[in-house]
Parts: structure tokens; C-alpha cells; sequence
């Protein structure tokens, strides 16, 4: 009895003992959140040197939709079109992080910009999305914003004809 009473007890002092490790796969999240957390800030504060450090050698940005400067672009073409985009601004932009989705294969960041637009405010929203290789870099940047905010803030384009609403359909 004393024997069953002494192994019960020490296995219950095991059993407490025990640490949960994570799996590869929260690892991997972890690890994901990190790289576009770094890699974000980075380019939101100018620190292009830091940005590289994160990105492989094949990166690509991708601008989406139907602007003239949407397309894809390596890292010194990005370089070139983000000086353009700054030019468009009264005192730069600065990107706020609303929400960052991390996976295994890459990150999603929600958020919303602030900026003074040569025609008025541009407080646009954005999302990043990230893709990671397997050495941990990012490989890809594909970024989706609002076409018309952009247009009418930053070129000064009117928006022509009327507003519909759901009623007027």
C-alpha cells in the first residue's frame, strides 16, 4: 500500500510538472507575427535598411487595383514608388496598425493610414498581405487600399456622377 500510495504521489508531482510546449504550427504564427511586425514598422518609420533585412531576395510589393502606379514592384522599385507617394503628401504618412492575422505561410495587417493629401485629408485603410518563405523572410507584400479615396486625395480627380444607394438600384 505504501508503495501504490508513493508511486500515486509521484506521479502526480510529474504530471505537474510538465510544461505545455507549443507545436510547430503556433510556432510558426509566433515566429510570422514577429517578422511583419518588425518588417512593417520598419518601412512606417523609414528604416529601409531594417525593412531589407526581412525581405528575401525575390521580393515583390504588389500594388492592387486600377491606379496608374497599381502593379508589381521589386525592392528598388518600391523604393522609387513610395519617394512618389511621399511627394503626393503634405508631411508624410503614418500607418496604424489595427490588427495583425498571423498563419503558418504568412500575415495579414488591417490598418488605417493618416495623412495630409496635396487635396485634403487621406486617411485611407489598408491591408497588407504577407507572405513568408520558408528562411523566414518576406517574400511578398501585396497591399489593397481604396482606389477612389486615393484619386480624389492625392490627384485631385472629381468622382463623376450621381451617388446610388441601394434604393436607387
Amino acid at each position: 500500500m505504501k508503495k501504490l500510495f508513493l508511486l500515486i504521489s509521484l506521479i502526480s508531482i510529474i504530471s505537474c510538472e510538465q510544461t505545455i510546449s507549443k507545436s510547430e504550427n503556433e510556432l510558426l504564427i509566433e515566429r510570422n507575427n514577429a517578422i511583419v511586425s518588425k518588417n512593417f514598422e520598419a518601412y512606417n518609420t523609414g528604416n529601409f535598411e531594417v525593412f531589407k533585412s526581412t525581405i528575401s531576395d525575390d521580393f515583390t510589393f504588389t500594388l492592387r487595383g486600377e491606379l496608374d502606379i497599381s502593379g508589381t514592384y521589386n525592392y528598388q522599385e518600391l523604393l522609387m514608388a513610395a519617394g512618389a507617394f511621399q511627394s503626393l503628401l503634405k508631411n508624410g504618412w503614418r500607418g496604424n496598425v489595427d490588427k495583425i492575422i498571423s498563419g503558418i505561410n504568412g500575415s495579414v495587417i488591417v490598418l488605417t493610414g493618416e495623412a495630409e493629401g496635396v487635396n485634403g485629408g487621406y486617411n485611407n485603410d489598408y491591408i497588407w498581405l504577407y507572405s513568408i518563405n520558408e528562411e523566414g523572410k518576406v517574400s511578398s507584400i501585396t497591399e489593397y487600399l481604396s482606389d477612389l479615396l486615393f484619386v480624389k486625395q492625392l490627384y485631385g480627380q472629381e468622382i463623376c456622377g450621381e451617388k446610388k444607394s441601394m434604393q436607387k438600384l
